[in-house]
């Protein structure tokens, strides 16, 4: 199976978030992922649109799981995002 480069950035940014505790931003996920901000900031938000993630705004702000990580599978994802 081929994933596109959505599916590959989701679960990218879901595992780095599951395994970096606290909140993260973008430039985080997308500077230890070598990719560009500007894809992980697409992929945030619709897996923040899909409840996945929560986006908090502001000074403080950032990106952290909605969901325990135990409780978020990698075929859910790919069903979601494909």
């Amino acid at each position: 199976m081929q994933l596109s480069l959505q599916t590959d950035y989701s679960l990218r940014s879901l595992m780095f978030l599951a395994t970096h505790a606290g909140r993260r931003n973008v430039a985080e996920i997308a500077l230890f992922f070598h990719i560009s901000e500007g894809h992980v900031a697409k992929v945030i938000n619709h897996l923040s649109r899909l409840g996945y993630v929560r986006s908090i705004r502001g000074v403080g702000g950032g990106v952290e799981l909605a969901r325990a990580p135990d409780q978020i599978t990698i075929g859910e994802i790919v069903a979601a995002v494909e």
